[in-house]
């Protein structure tokens, strides 16, 4: 009987064509992994304070962007000869946060953004077609151009200068100069607020830090709002372009001639109005704000002294806050406002009926505090009857809505606080007041999102290591990875033999 002997050409064939089936197939799961990666994927940031990260405002905002009309980034910071290594850091900074812009603005395949780096000494071309087109003929700049505005942002702008004798922390300002940049160029119009003027109230020019309240101004140009002056007295009227007054801490009583205008710039053009009205002070309102169903009463605030709601000068933290768009955020992120003597404002329950206005309270002070009526009288104040029992509203706001068979059109909107001094400079510092009045303004703009973005610090490691130093950690970090080695080759040699 003879034993057929196996065809070992036929079985090599059949091992080579396995090895190079495996092979293909190894590539091609390769480069499909490699593909569903670049569009299916997951980015976070380990860092404690989101360093790496833009923030969710800047994120909305990127998607406001047309992509017909991409807004393009020019930057043209160049290395100098003996720069200090602060401006390199600022540089790599800047690289680091556009990548970021690009990823967030371009992330669901449509170009929002365009980032260029140019250096206009080499390239000539591209040097003279942004000062063709955009008139920039200096490097160290950084430039946002929209499909109808351009905005310039200097080298020199992008860090925070330290104004203090101690030395302090690097300061990157580019999320903030940057979203504002954009924000500038891909608004169609440029929303004017004014502030009214003549009766004593806080002044935009200003920098008295109780008087004067040119942080809130700068503040709110940085969001693309022109806030202007307004003197009804001089004027006579309101101009077409405002959609929102603001009436901040007046010290005089308005005039009849002033009420009546404040009175169909509401009802009959739809406008806005955001007063803040501190105690003490008569201001000739309360006929108005009763057509609109708020009270403003001539009470005063009392809190008993803690250290969670009084500070160190006896303004209150506020802490209590109603689901109203303007203070939902406020509430759900824990974030308090800072202000000083307060008067109630309440939704007026005895107003006339209208069932086209809604009125709603903003925030409370605590619960343990009350509304005192005699506060002139110079005896310690102390709850009693004809007192108010807390927590008391601060600041209420009323809308009237306007249309027939279930269509609603937005009408007037009336927001009063019982104090002034959280818009002032030296409150404004706080960070629940800054955003505070940018939901106040946004929601009387009908612009329904927030910005409010603090400059980065830039964190730089050193060590600082003699030649010993430097060897001992050397030794230290080679050990471990020559001991595995070691182990590795005595496994091999044990398994062989």
């Amino acid at each position: 009987m003879s034993i057929k002997s196996p065809d070992f050409r036929k079985t090599r064939k059949w091992k080579l064509a396995n090895t190079l089936v495996q092979v293909v197939l190894v590539v091609v799961i390769y480069f499909q992994v490699n593909y569903l990666g670049t569009r299916i994927y997951f980015r976070t940031d380990l860092t404690p304070d989101d360093i790496h990260s833009l923030s969710l405002e800047t994120q909305a905002y990127l998607q406001k962007i047309d992509p017909k009309s991409p807004v393009k980034i020019f930057v043209t910071l160049l290395p100098q000869a003996n720069e200090a290594p602060e401006e390199q850091r600022i540089r790599n900074q800047v690289q680091k946060i556009l990548r970021e812009y690009t990823y967030h603005a371009n992330r669901d395949g449509r170009t929002r953004l365009i980032v260029e780096h140019v250096d206009i000494y080499r390239d000539s071309d591209q040097a003279r077609e942004l000062a063709t087109n955009y008139n920039l003929t200096e490097g160290n700049n950084i430039l946002v151009a929209g499909p109808n505005r351009v905005r310039l942002i200097p080298g020199a702008s992008l860090r925070r200068p330290n104004n203090s004798a101690q030395p302090q922390p690097l300061q990157f300002r580019g999320e903030k100069l940057f979203t504002s940049a954009i924000l500038h160029v891909i608004e169609q119009e440029q929303d004017t607020i004014y502030f009214v003027q003549g009766h004593g109230e806080l002044l935009l020019d200003q920098a008295d830090p109780a008087r004067g309240i040119t942080e809130a101004s700068a503040f709110l140009q940085q969001r693309n709002i022109n806030p202007m002056p307004l003197n009804l007295q001089v004027s006579g009227r309101i101009p077409e372009d405002a959609r929102l007054l603001l009436i901040a801490s007046p010290q005089y009583p308005y005039t009849e001639e002033e009420i009546i205008l404040l009175k169909d710039f509401l009802d009959k053009r739809n406008g806005r109005i955001l007063a803040m009205l501190d105690p003490f002070v008569k201001h000739g309102l309360e006929d108005l704000f009763r057509e609109w169903g708020i009270s403003v009463m001539d009470k005063l605030v009392i809190e008993p002294s803690d250290t969670r709601s009084i500070s160190e000068k006896g303004t209150t933290l506020i802490r209590e806050f109603s689901e109203h768009q303007i203070t939902r955020s406020l509430g759900i992120n824990h974030i308090p406002v800072l202000m000083g003597k307060c008067r109630p404002v309440y939704p007026d329950i005895g107003a006339p009926l209208d069932e086209t206005r809604k009125v709603a309270s903003l925030l409370f002070s605590k619960e343990e505090s009350w509304a005192e009526t005699d506060y002139r009288q110079p005896q310690e104040p102390t709850p009693d009857s004809k007192d108010i029992k807390g927590p008391i509203s601060i600041g209420t706001v009323s809308e009237r809505q306007t249309g027939q068979q279930g269509i609603h059109i937005a009408g007037g909107k009336l927001t009063v606080f019982g104090n002034s001094n959280w818009v002032t400079n030296s409150g404004f510092r706080h960070r629940g007041n800054r955003q505070l009045l940018h939901n106040c303004i946004l929601w009387n703009l009908d612009r329904y999102t927030l910005l409010d973005i603090p400059p980065r610090p830039i964190r730089q490691y050193e060590m600082n290591l003699d030649e010993k130093e430097f060897q001992n950690l050397r030794t230290r970090l080679l050990l471990p990875s020559l001991g595995i080695f070691i182990l590795g080759v005595l496994c091999f040699l044990t398994r062989r033999h």
